[in-house]
């Protein structure tokens, strides 16, 4: 449970203090990168009490798409999104730009939104540690994990010792490259990856490359991930994206290189883990009749043709 207390801006608001003490239970916002990042509730409905949806929606992003699915459904009280709505302070709020649209829109249906990003990459269960387990193949037995860079000690409540931001894996039997590759395929439940290989001109094929490429160590990290594990002693890094000169760099220094677009890295596991564990943490709290819904609009906008 949460050392935070609950703000009392959003006690009297049922589903919001119910999302909002899950989540600090799940990824506690003091985990959060505050540095530059914007997290927790981010819009909250002016009036709850004439939103009588007792869902709770999840996604990666709010397009208007996704908007428009939340709306559409007609039961959504709150809706939790991993990245934030809002990052920069607004100047105005109106109908000419898409985003400001999209806020207007749920707060003129009393629908709030909470957005955990950093916290939940941080949290121990959180992305990075599902991320962990996709390059293990699942199995936590194989493996040993710790922090790429670990959060400090002030900011971590009981029972998330061992959080920080990215995760290094160290596996009891290296693998080859092709199998890691296909590992992080299953895990994330996407066909095409981007891969770079380590700097050599003796591989005739991409394949003799990968599976010559022996993996004992993996640095991983959601979204874009170089600030994280770039100066990580790795095999191998899995993240999201990097730059062009990240990865030349990455490969000069003998490291395979997997990226899976931005959001592919964080999508599986707000399909995936997230939802139970908020219903289990919503029957915690007795709010047996709220249910978990997971968008089916929110997709990466790269598509690979």
């Amino acid at each position: 449970m949460s050392s935070e207390a609950l703000p009392a801006h959003i006690e009297a608001d049922e589903a919001l203090s119910a999302v909002w003490q899950c989540m600090n239970t799940i990824a506690p916002l003091s985990l959060a990168d505050t540095s530059w990042d914007n997290v927790g509730v981010l819009l909250q409905a002016p009036e709850p009490s004439k939103n009588t949806g007792r869902k709770i929606f999840l996604a990666n992003d709010l397009t208007t798409q996704v908007a428009d699915e939340i709306l559409g459904d007609g039961q959504v009280a709150v809706a939790i999104i991993y990245h934030p709505i809002i990052f920069r302070g607004l100047k105005t709020i109106t109908l000419a730009d898409s985003q400001q649209r999209t806020l207007l829109r749920l707060a003129a249906s009393n629908i709030s939104v909470y957005c955990p990003h950093t916290s939940l990459d941080a949290a121990v269960g959180g992305i990075n540690d599902w991320l962990a387990l996709v390059v293990a193949g699942y199995n936590s037995s194989s493996m040993s994990v710790r922090p790429a860079q670990p959060s400090k000690p002030a900011s971590v409540p009981a029972g998330h010792e061992g959080a920080g931001m990215g995760r290094i894996v160290t596996l009891k039997e290296p693998i080859k490259g092709s199998e890691l590759i296909a590992r992080v395929k299953t895990g994330t439940s996407i066909d095409h990856l981007q891969v770079a290989l380590p700097s050599h001109t003796g591989y005739r094929t991409i394949q003799e490359g990968l599976d010559s490429k022996h993996i004992g160590t993996i640095a991983v990290c959601a979204g874009s991930g170089s600030s994280v594990i770039g100066g990580v002693e790795a095999d191998a890094y899995v993240t999201g994206e990097m730059s062009h000169h990240e990865v030349l760099a990455a490969v000069a220094k003998g490291r395979l290189v997997i990226l899976t677009h931005h959001s592919n890295s964080e999508r599986g596991y707000l399909r995936t883990v997230l939802p139970d564990r908020l219903q289990t943490e919503l029957a915690r709290l007795g709010k047996t009749d709220f249910v978990v819904a997971v968008s089916t609009a929110d997709a990466d906008p790269l598509v690979t043709v």
